[in-house]
């Protein structure tokens, strides 16, 4: 009766896997999970790429805890015992199912990433799935850099031009541009943080924002764009929404640039229809259902579920392009805010895709004054008689120079130096007398964290102590963790937002005269 029990007990929990050195199926019982013989087990799941690793390392037997695997469309956790034997090239794998344990006790939650194992152990041992992760961070954070720093110039220099003679209808257009330039931003963002999305890790900052003027300039966008290709585009906002809501406006335009870009690249004629309304109205808050229907080529229904993953597109030809990951944030985030992607589809016909937000109502309705419109500006921080303070900007890039110094003409209250890599900027602040230093952290011969280490190791205390602000188109935590370590004093990203930059220099400066104040008394 006991060897019955037992049999039926590791039959239901235990499945036992021998696999050879080159990741083979060897032989199965296939009490948990159905292996084929002679497959490859990395095809399964990725987990199995670390048995290569177990053939270098000295130990015999080693055990794997938590490891989650989808099986028939359900989460399971495994604990995992691995056996080497040597002379026979093969390992043999004790699989156990420990689901309901790890769920209990732990209150695992689900992941979503297929690509990401939650495991401990196995990190250090397979280093080769590390050294393929660091490259992908490491190409995102280069290539974020690169498309920051032609950013900066563009947004920078409309903040210049809109401050010049222009009328209402050309600052309109270059409210469009900076629109759509702070969206590409937003999506450069997303796309760095894209494992945090779908590790359930990215915050939704939920603020106060203006919702008519919000909808507004993603109409006067995409009424532009859907002109270009001669099709129709119909905006239907529902009246009864309030004009300051409480949400997180970045990710709902992140999500809703997605969805519109996505009609307006598979439909060729016809109209996008975007439809705002809400069914409701309460103090606090109320549901807001963002609808976008289009008369594009549609989805067949056997891809309607694949069209979320990651990387994906259901049309193969490549003749639309774009890197299949829009639609896989969209899902992702507006989870995130509690809700659902809804989709239908009829191919040939079109599509609609529908979200429900439940958003804040803000106390205060009221707008401020208009500034955006606004003459030229003839130096407001001038201060009367005053001597200018001096900048020192640390900038290889010369279209960064020219912005850089065409805000600091119009703002008036600064003079500014320009010094072309670290090297340079070390040797400035030795021969003259600045307040404050901009850093850009990428230059050539000398970078912006080795400069700021001289110039806070320098032997003159007053060098010492001069504020110092990154200004980088590189955003990572670990960029930025080691600018605070080096000694900066603010780490500000490119593109630059000339009011933030002009209130860190302000803020730093002061601070710096009063502490040197302090010591001199």
């Amino acid at each position: 009766m006991l060897d019955k029990l037992r049999e039926e007990y590791l039959k239901n929990t235990i499945q036992i896997v021998v696999i050879d050195n080159d990741n083979k199926v060897v032989a199965t019982d296939n009490s948990l999970f159905t292996l084929q013989a002679d497959s490859d087990i990395t095809e399964f799941h990725p987990f199995f790429y670390v048995i290569s690793s177990l053939f270098e390392d000295d130990k015999t037997e080693q055990k794997f805890y938590c490891v989650q695997m989808e099986i028939r469309g359900k989460t399971c956790f495994y604990d995992i015992r691995s056996r080497v034997d040597r002379k026979k090239k093969q390992v043999v794998l004790f699989i156990e199912d420990l689901s309901d344990h790890y769920k209990t006790v732990h209150q695992i939650k689900q992941v979503r990433n297929e690509s990401i194992i939650n495991f401990n152990i196995t990190q250090e041992l397979n280093h080769e799935l590390n050294v393929q992760r660091g490259f992908k961070n490491k190409f995102l954070a280069n290539v974020s850099h690169e498309i920051r720093t032609p950013l900066n110039s563009i947004l920078g220099f409309l903040s210049v031009l809109e401050n010049t003679d222009i009328d209402r209808e050309q600052l309109d257009l270059i409210n469009i541009i900076k629109d759509s330039s702070k969206n590409l931003v937003s999506i450069v963002d997303d796309l760095l943080d894209i494992s945090k999305i779908e590790a359930g890790k990215l915050e939704i900052k939920n603020k106060r924002f203006n919702f008519k003027k919000f909808t507004e300039s993603l109409i006067t966008t995409y009424r532009l764009r859907t002109q270009e290709k001669r099709l129709e585009f119909v905006a239907d906002v529902s009246d009864n929404i309030p004009s300051f809501l409480i949400g997180d406006h970045l990710r709902i335009n992140q999500i809703l640039v997605n969805l519109l870009e996505n009609s307006l690249k598979f439909t060729h004629q016809g109209k996008i229809h975007f439809r705002v309304f809400t069914p409701s109205r309460n103090m606090r808050r109320i549901p807001v259902t963002f609808e976008i229907t289009d008369t594009g080529i549609g989805i067949p229904n056997k891809h309607l579920e694949s069209i979320f993953e990651s990387f994906t597109q259901v049309e193969k030809r490549g003749l639309f392009g774009g890197a299949g990951l829009g639609l896989s944030i969209v899902k992702q985030l507006t989870q995130l805010m509690d809700s659902d992607l809804e989709v239908e589809s009829v191919e040939n016909e079109g599509s609609t895709f529908r979200f429900t937000l439940s958003m804040g109502i803000s106390h205060d309705q009221k707008d401020s004054k208009d500034s955006r419109f606004r003459t030229k500006k003839t130096g407001k921080n001038q201060r009367n008689g005053a001597k200018k303070y001096r900048i020192l900007l640390g900038e290889d890039i010369e279209v960064n120079q020219l912005l850089m110094m065409k805000l600091f003409a119009d703002e008036g209250s600064y003079s500014l130096d320009i010094a072309k890599n670290g090297e340079k900027v070390v040797q400035f602040i030795e021969n003259y007398h600045y307040d404050l230093i901009l850093m850009d952290l990428t230059m050539p011969v000398m970078d912006g964290i080795d400069a700021t280490a001289r110039i806070r190791n320098h032997p003159n205390r007053k060098i010492q102590k001069i504020p110092i602000i990154a200004l980088t188109g590189r955003t990572s935590e670990e960029e930025r963790q080691a600018s605070k370590e080096v000694g900066m004093n603010a780490y500000l990203t490119k593109p630059i937002d000339p009011s933030l930059l002009f209130k860190t220099i302000d803020r730093l400066i002061h601070r710096y005269k009063n502490k040197r104040t302090e010591l001199e008394a």
